[in-house]
């Protein structure tokens, strides 16, 4: 992709003429805008002769493979100087050797060069793609004859180029093309010779431009078609006949109306290329019983405006993550009303976009994330999640205004919950929610999935842009493919469309019913493995889940849903320093109203908490079958939670008659709470979820199993405390 050559101060004139003048309403208006400073950028970047109106549909981009060959153009010499057209001879050339009489020239190309050939093509490789003179082809040399035959006897000869000779001054240029066609004299010459000259230059297999150069009166030696006005006016008019104003069904999908984009009136096409390749063909997916010729009055495009948007495609399409073997995303960064300086800074990313295409968080995190960048306070993502298994592309996910204050939003949130003491250590203070080692991974566990969550400088931002914020937590997509939704119904992406969009809320319960099957998965895996509890997974669910509604994006905003409520900054600064675990537990549930105020909630979260313990007692005394393994999350129901307490509690009363260490009844703290609940309100009448009850659960597993005695505690019996 080109440098970036555009000049905020010396170029804000011919900037601020390519800027809408309103606000930035859809995609068009983004590609529009990104298509013009391209063809702007292309413009200043080389001195060409050129008129810029032309520039904006070369294609010098479409082929950059072409510029890392040692040769890449492969032209026909043409003499139009005389009464009639001749072949030129390659010693007329200063390059080349004096007595050189053929009438062929290979030489290099860079893409200066190619916009001075000129090529022009549509991305499609089926036959007519070549809009130019100047056509790329890649084929064995063998069959080259034909190919350079068809410039003069297929192109110069078309219905179309024959419309712009009779109403251009130059006319004749093209009219002089079609008669070397015409003449059995220069084509033998032509295919006698061709074959071998461009096997001596590109071996047995062209790959590369066909092209012709020019010696015209009044020129000094021969130009490149590019440089020649009347040809790229035939390239331009090629383009509005045959791929916008007849394509696909079409006859004609032309009409007088007012641009989408720009405003004018005039001629307008319907069936011109559209951002990201969205529209293709008869748009059925969009619009039903399409008529085709009638599709400029659904989305009518001036000429010039559908030029920026098709020349914009390439800068456009760089701005992709891929998210797996057939997803992607697509971010595409704007400010609604851009200063020059702004646009400036759009088209600078999108050139950084071209060097990390495919993988293109980083950069736009850096730039949301850098208060000196001139986007920093307006920045603003149009977000797309596309199911792209082969050729086809199907959007899934749409947002047209991310606004990065909302993920960073999400970010500071995740940080404050890192470092407030709510998972990790607070100075000499213990967590509030023990979790091994409170939560937290050293920096030599970067292969572990998910583990960098739970770092203090966890990349939210790039995890809530790429999906890995969710991937971490959420279960994994079904890879049935004989579903008709296979691969656009993936959860993750729903949650990622949901927290990047400025309103989106996350249901709790939604949340919840994507958390349980993880957990469920990776315990089996767990036991398989000889482990039995996911306790990393779990606290970053817990951690997750608290910093979404610290940054109010999990439920309305307008419920009273206690799950909603998280455990503020300020609360945890209210909290007097616990003395010992019991009041460590106290604290815990008044601080979670999702707790406090729910009942059975508060029971699922004991039930787990005192099963966890128990396991710790047991895994203390070497007792492999621990009361996790016979009581795992997967288990947990609302008929079998009286079971479940049952068992554990005659196991937590024989563990404590038989260890003379403890000297009372181990988990007390968890047992006179729960009493406190089910006598009064027997699970089997509970309405709690069972996606509600076995997450809550789940965290209860992981509260008890690391609810170890507390270091600045000497006041209860040492054994119940090493113990219990």
């Amino acid at each position: 992709m080109s440098e970036s050559a555009l000049d905020g101060t010396e170029d804000a004139d011919d900037i601020e003429a390519v800027l809408l003048g309103r606000p930035i309403a859809s995609l068009y208006d983004i590609s529009y805008l990104y298509g013009k400073l391209h063809a702007l950028n292309t413009a200043k970047q080389y001195d060409l002769p050129i008129d810029d109106r032309y520039i904006g549909r070369m294609t010098h981009e479409s082929r950059t493979d072409y510029y890392e060959q040692e040769v890449g153009l492969f032209s026909v010499l043409v003499n139009l100087t005389g009464d009639s057209p001749t072949l030129g001879q390659a010693s007329e050339l200063d390059e080349m050797p004096d007595g050189d009489t053929s009438p062929f020239i290979a030489e290099s190309l860079d893409r200066e060069k190619m916009l001075r050939v000129g090529l022009s093509r549509q991305d499609s490789r089926a036959a007519g793609h070549n809009m130019s003179l100047a056509h790329d082809v890649s084929k064995s040399s063998e069959d080259c004859d034909k190919y350079v035959k068809q410039l003069f006897d297929r192109w110069a000869a078309s219905d179309t180029v024959a419309d712009v000779a009779d109403s251009h001054d130059d006319g004749w240029i093209l009219k002089a093309l079609k008669e070397v066609g015409e003449d059995e004299g220069l084509i033998s010459t032509i295919e006698n010779g061709v074959v071998d000259s461009i096997r001596e230059s590109f071996g047995d297999e062209f790959n590369g431009v066909l092209s012709v150069r020019l010696k015209l009166p009044g020129t000094d030696g021969y130009v490149y078609p590019g440089e020649v006005e009347v040809l790229n006016e035939a390239m331009l008019y090629r383009w509005v006949e045959k791929r916008m104003r007849s394509y696909s069904e079409a006859d004609d999908a032309s009409g007088e109306g007012r641009g989408y984009i720009t405003g004018d009136t005039g001629e307008v096409f319907g069936l011109s290329d559209s951002p990201l390749q969205r529209y293709k063909g008869k748009m059925a997916e969009k619009f039903p019983n399409f008529v085709v010729d009638e599709s400029w009055q659904q989305r009518p495009l001036t000429a010039e405006a559908a030029f920026a948007v098709s020349s914009s495609v390439p800068l456009l399409e760089n701005f992709v993550q891929l998210l797996g073997e057939n997803t992607a995303a697509y971010y595409i960064p704007y400010v609604p009303e851009p200063t020059v300086e702004q646009a400036v800074a759009l088209y600078e990313l999108a050139m950084r976009a071209a060097d990390n295409s495919g993988s293109i968080v980083s950069v736009i995190e850096d730039t949301a994330n850098n208060p000196a960048s001139p986007l920093y306070g307006d920045l603003q993502i149009h977000y797309v999640a596309a199911y792209t298994p082969g050729n086809k592309r199907k959007f899934i996910e749409e947002e047209q205004c991310v606004d990065p204050n909302r993920i960073r939003a999400i970010q500071d949130a995740h940080t404050s919950v890192l470092t407030d003491g709510l998972v990790s250590p607070d100075g000499d203070s213990p967590p509030l929610f023990p979790s091994p080692p409170y939560g937290r991974l050293t920096d030599d566990r970067d292969d572990e999935q998910g583990s960098k969550y739970l770092r203090s400088n966890a990349p939210v931002v790039a995890g809530v842009l790429s999906g890995g914020y969710f991937q971490s937590t959420f279960r994994h997509q079904s890879t049935d493919e004989d579903r008709d939704d296979h691969g656009t119904t993936d959860l993750r992406i729903e949650a990622t469309s949901t927290a990047l969009a400025s309103d989106g809320q996350i249901d709790p319960d939604w949340l919840f019913a994507q958390y349980v099957p993880r957990l469920i998965s990776e315990q089996r895996s767990a036991f398989k493995d000889g482990n039995e509890l996911p306790e990393s997974l779990l606290t970053r669910q817990y951690v997750q889940m608290q910093a979404l509604a610290r940054a109010d994006v999990l439920g309305d905003a307008s419920s009273d849903d206690p799950r909603t409520i998280p455990v503020s900054t300020e609360t945890m600064s209210d909290m007097p320093e616990f003395s010992d675990r019991d009041d460590r537990l106290a604290q815990f549930i008044d601080s979670h109203p999702a707790l406090a105020e729910d009942e059975e909630r508060r029971a699922a979260f004991l039930i787990g908490a005192l099963v966890g313990r128990v396991a710790a007692y047991q895994s203390q005394n070497e007792i492999s079958r621990t009361v996790i393994r016979q009581h795992p999350i997967d288990a947990m129901t609302r008929r079998r939670i009286s079971t479940t307490l049952s068992k554990v509690l005659e196991k937590n009363a024989y563990y404590s008659s038989d260890d003379e260490e403890a000297g009372m009844l181990m988990n007390d703290r968890y047992i006179t709470r729960l009493n406190d609940i089910v006598n009064s309100h027997p699970p089997e009448e509970w309405a709690l979820s069972t996606d509600d009850l076995r997450m809550h659960y789940g965290l209860g597993l992981t509260y008890g199993k690391n609810d170890q005695r507390l270091d600045n505690q000497d006041d209860e019996a040492a054994g119940a405390e090493s113990d219990d």
